[in-house]
């Protein structure tokens, strides 16, 4: 374009030719015939107006000329930059570069799901509504939400921005949180491939991102398979509903497009998982097939194999969404400040092996449903003081096991029976609580007893004379109980034996190792 404006600036371009006004062409000195002819409509006009009327027709000289080319010049600018802004503007607000297909009904026809706003609680359905709706969300944060309801990963009440007590609360729940996080803030440059951003390099912070010459898309979107996003979405959860911002942790969790994986703390492994991605399990939310399930179309991701937080200041509680993580083995947060109640659906776990939350503050009952972690070998909730009940008959269910602690809490009864089928079990610590009754004789069949702590409690009676069976045992605590003399005899192998023989009103124990 500019090689045009200049061609015809210079007078050069052939292609505009002369016109008859051009003080160059048309001489003064030309007869009243030759200006009738050069006129050009062939009438005859007066000299007078001759020269304004053509003006208004063609530019006449250099000046003109330049005058034209600049406001064409200023045209062409404001054009583009009206065009530039714009574009920038809808590229911001599009969010997701990969938007779902529009919801349509077994006939072809459009959905319509402008009702369901998945950034604002107030717009979503009721229960009963929201089960029996017909319209999928096409939208990256309303498909989060419909599949973690609908998967029974998370309540539809934590999206709706409903206190326990019924009243609205004044800020966003974690949930809500992670959906937002997710789509809002979780976002790379379209040219960073998920496998660069997994590399171990240094992660330049949202802020660099966004400044980025790339055009930005979410790190995941419906396309991504259903497992790999309810696992970002269990992680950005735990972090929110602990209070991750205050953790005493050197955290780098939830970093724009990097994997969870790669979060301190966090170990993860390459697992087969089914290939359906979340917008597929939408469509299908009663036949996403089980994790373990190899008969479907499987992709290869890291999964989440361990979380270990202990001694991080981690407050808030434990969600249900942590029961996302079917790959778990361990759960480590110990010595923490983690209140309420152990979520009742722990029992999803069902590949956990250690389950260590002890020294955190913790309430209510030992949950029945730890009964459904066959694979569990290691259980420590102790010194949750204010957690009570008596231990579950469903601890018996814990073939595996092979240290059960659970010292000083608040824990009531007798030990139930159920608990002779852990034969695997090598330590078992109950001390320091409110256990009471006689000890059972049944305890005698756990040979593979190591060490056994009773101290602290309300036992009473004679010891055992099956404890003599137990030819493992290298240490044993019996003080601060009610009990009789000790069979010494039962405890020929025992390294370490503790009970109250220091006064003489104490426990007679001429083989106690420590009196107390």
């Amino acid at each position: 374009m500019n090689s045009e404006f200049d061609q015809s600036s210079d007078g050069t371009d052939d292609r505009h030719g002369a016109y008859a006004d051009d003080d160059s062409v048309v001489s003064s000195n030309v007869t009243i015939e030759e200006a009738q002819t050069l006129t050009r409509g062939g009438f005859d006009i007066d000299d007078a107006n001759e020269k304004n009327k053509r003006a208004g027709v063609m530019p006449r000289n250099r000046r003109e000329w330049c005058i034209v080319i600049f406001a064409v010049l200023l045209i062409v600018a404001v054009a583009a930059g009206t065009g530039v802004g714009l574009g920038f503007y809808f590229m911001n607000q599009g969010g997701n570069k990969n938007p779902s297909p529009t919801n349509k009904d077994d006939k072809g026809s459009e959905m319509d799901d402008s009702n369901f706003d998945a950034t604002d609680p107030e717009s979503l359905p009721g229960t009963d509504d929201f089960f029996n709706a017909t319209a999928l969300p096409s939208d990256f944060a309303g498909s989060i939400v419909y599949h973690m309801v609908v998967q029974d990963i998370s309540e539809l009440a934590s999206f709706q921005d409903i206190a326990d007590n019924g009243s609205s609360s004044s800020s966003p729940s974690p949930q809500q949180r992670a959906r937002d996080w997710l789509v809002f803030n979780d976002i790379v440059p379209d040219n960073l491939a998920d496998e660069q951003v997994e590399q171990d390099l240094p992660n330049t912070g949202t802020d660099d991102l966004i400044n980025s010459n790339s055009s930005l898309s979410s790190y995941l979107n419906t396309n991504t398979p259903a497992y790999r996003v309810a696992q970002r979405f269990a992680v950005a959860v735990f972090y929110f509903a602990t209070k991750g911002e205050e953790w005493d942790a050197d955290n780098q969790w939830l970093q724009p497009g990097r994997h969870e994986c790669d979060n301190p703390g966090i170990r993860c492994e390459e697992v087969s998982i089914p290939s359906i991605s979340l917008e597929e399990a939408l469509k299908n939310p009663g036949e996403l097939p089980l994790h373990s399930d190899g008969s479907v179309d499987t992709t290869t991701e890291r999964m989440i194999v361990e979380i270990n937080l202990p001694e991080s200041n981690l407050q808030g509680t434990l969600t249900g969404e942590m029961m996302t993580f079917p790959f778990l083995r361990r759960l480590g947060l110990w010595s923490n400040q983690i209140e309420g109640k152990i979520p009742e659906k722990i029992g999803q776990l069902q590949n956990l092996e250690s389950l260590l939350i002890d020294d955190n503050n913790f309430t209510g009952v030992i949950a029945s449903e730890i009964g459904s972690l066959q694979n569990l070998k290691m259980l420590s909730l102790g010194f949750n003081q204010n957690m009570s009940g008596g231990i579950p008959d469903e601890i018996g269910d814990l073939y595996n096991l092979e240290a059960l602690y659970l010292p000083n809490m608040s824990l009531r009864g007798s030990l139930p029976s159920s608990m002779k089928n852990l034969k695997n079990l090598k330590n078992l610590e109950l001390q320091s609580n409110r256990l009471r009754g006689l000890i059972p004789e049944w305890l005698g069949d756990l040979v593979s007893l190591k060490k056994l702590d009773l101290s602290g409690n309300a036992f009473n009676g004679e010891i055992p004379e099956g404890f003599s069976k137990l030819i493992n045992l290298a240490e044993i605590h019996l003080q601060d109980n009610n009990l009789g003399a000790i069979p010494c005899s039962a405890f020929e192998t025992v390294k370490l034996l503790s009970a109250n023989c220091k006064s003489s009103n104490g426990t007679s124990c001429s083989c106690c190792t420590l009196c107390v």
